[in-house]
């Protein structure tokens, strides 16, 4: 937080003018803070309306804890004692109050924003390792941790909230970072969280079915993903998209951009004259090769991850570098080696175990099972055992969908819980179960509990056998109803595979 900090400063970008009361432009204060609990003698409160509260309910406990001055909306309370200053709206004006506190650290910053339904965290994880390759200070923000330039803390938030984020850039620039890659969701996009960044490389993964309990349709959706190209990429940035699954997507994401920015498509193939274009892609189970047609000239590609959906990512990857303005061959180099994100296709091995295979993935979305399934078809010597779940209190129209892809993908469907939160996980797997063909309920088993379908598929299955694990990934825990337990799944299905030895 800056230790100079006046009101002044921390409206300077206010508009309309606000209104002081009792206090002006010269008052001092220590801190900013949204949250009533967490204020400390000499800071601003401000007020913002939530999802489930009003901080303006709060305001008097504000005072107490020591709150010099309250920031408040002007239709939302009336005469108050003390120092206030009335904003038109200031769930608003939140970020960029957030940011002027901090002093608004992502103006000394190269900004990297990566959106999509599947892939961000992989390829932010690739954008990182080709940064640390070119010798970069950086730090990196997203599901799995929020690394700061030497060290990772965890993530509460996929993309965090105005004041975390800020604190968080604040801490980067503290230890000398350059640069910054992170992770923006479409909750993020909507609810004006990364106001007032400006990225100077944007990408877009994927686009398929989620959050369509946030978001009113697909549409919707899709409008917020572009809001990252439209609202928040510089004038001389670059803009760079998968286009082959999801052409349209991809194309509605570039045209949103300023006229003066680069365009960058990314293809497999399937659009020759994109601007990153694969050729002559030779997968194998120890990864993928690949000669890549780019704005930097041809380049090979060598990467231990697989599927086809991971060539996507690794060339978005390239394309963010790129424009950030690393050396091609020091990202390819660094390609070569990254493993991408913790979760993603993660292998488990216990020594002495020959087999089965078993992999840990974070695929919790219809288009996402079924790409790892895609990805893992063809190094599967016998049969595909997939044990999958659903998240509960969260889009159960996708539920049917992910569960037949499941069916149809799989020699083997345990449908099983995800985190199944405040519904009942019976009712989640009885939603999975609705979108299985009725010629492929032979080779489901149903067990809700999910420790027990992981250990039934593992020991049912052959040394020649593949086990995926999709739905959690990287996360330790499991949310039953309200109550947080820890649950990773890479544990468990290393104590099946112990019990086999």
């Amino acid at each position: 937080m800056d230790t100079t900090l006046t009101l002044g400063r921390l409206l300077a970008t206010i508009e309309p003018a606000p209104r002081y009361e009792g206090c002006g432009p010269d008052t001092p204060i220590t801190a900013l803070a949204v949250d009533s609990r967490t204020v400390e003698p000499g800071a601003a409160f401000l007020a913002v309306m939530g999802g489930t509260n009003d901080g303006h309910r709060f305001v008097e406990q504000a005072r107490r804890q020591g709150a010099v001055v309250l920031i408040v909306q002007d239709d939302r309370v009336g005469p108050l004692p003390g120092a206030v200053v009335r904003l038109a709206d200031t769930g608003a004006a939140y970020p960029e109050l957030a940011a002027n506190a901090y002093g608004r650290p992502s103006d000394e910053l190269w900004l990297a924003g990566i959106t999509g339904t599947n892939g961000k965290t992989t390829t932010a994880h690739l954008v990182g390792s080709a940064l640390a390759q070119a010798g970069l200070r950086y730090a990196r923000l997203g599901t799995t941790g929020n690394w700061l330039v030497d060290r990772e803390g965890p993530a509460l938030f996929t993309t965090p909230f105005p004041e975390q984020l800020q604190a968080l850039l604040a801490t980067a620039r503290e230890r000398e970072a350059t640069h910054a890659v992170m992770e923006v969701s479409s909750h993020a996009l909507v609810q004006g969280r990364v106001r007032p960044l400006r990225f100077t490389a944007v990408g877009l993964t994927s686009f398929s079915q989620d959050h369509l309990d946030f978001h009113a349709d697909m549409d919707d959706y899709l409008d917020a993903k572009c809001r990252l190209t439209a609202e928040y990429l510089r004038d001389t940035g670059v803009a760079v998209a998968a286009v082959d699954a999801h052409p349209e997507a991809a194309r509605r994401f570039l045209a949103a951009a300023p006229a003066s920015v680069k365009r960058w498509r990314v293809s497999r193939g399937a659009v020759p004259d994109a601007e990153i274009l694969a050729e002559r892609v030779e997968p194998s189970p120890q990864g993928l090769r690949a000669t890549l047609r780019t704005p930097a000239g041809t380049l090979r590609l060598t990467s231990p991850l697989v599927g086809a959906f991971n060539l996507d990512n690794l060339m978005v990857a390239l394309g963010l570098c790129l424009g950030l303005g690393v050396a091609p061959q020091v990202v390819i180099e660094a390609l070569a080696t990254a493993t991408g994100a913790p979760g993603r296709l993660q292998r488990v091995v216990v020594p002495e175990v020959s087999g089965p295979a078993v992999l840990v993935d974070y695929a919790h979305t219809p288009d996402a099972v079924a790409r790892a399934i895609e990805a893992v078809r063809p190094f599967c010597r016998g049969r595909l055992c997939v044990v999958l779940g659903c998240g509960g209190d969260r889009d159960p129209g996708k539920r049917p969908h992910m569960g037949e892809v499941a069916a149809r993908g799989a020699d083997r469907f345990w449908a099983t819980s995800d985190n199944p939160r405040t519904e009942d996980p019976e009712a989640i797997v009885d939603m999975m179960l609705a979108g299985v063909p009725a010629d492929r309920m032979a080779i489901v088993e149903r067990c809700v509990d999910r420790a027990s379908a992981i250990a039934g598929a593992i020991a049912e299955a052959s040394e020649d056998d593949l086990v995926l694990v999709a739905g959690k990934g990287h996360e330790d825990y499991q949310v039953l109803g309200t109550e947080k337990i820890h649950f990773d799944d890479r544990e468990h299905a290393r104590d099946a595979l112990l019990r086999r030895r």
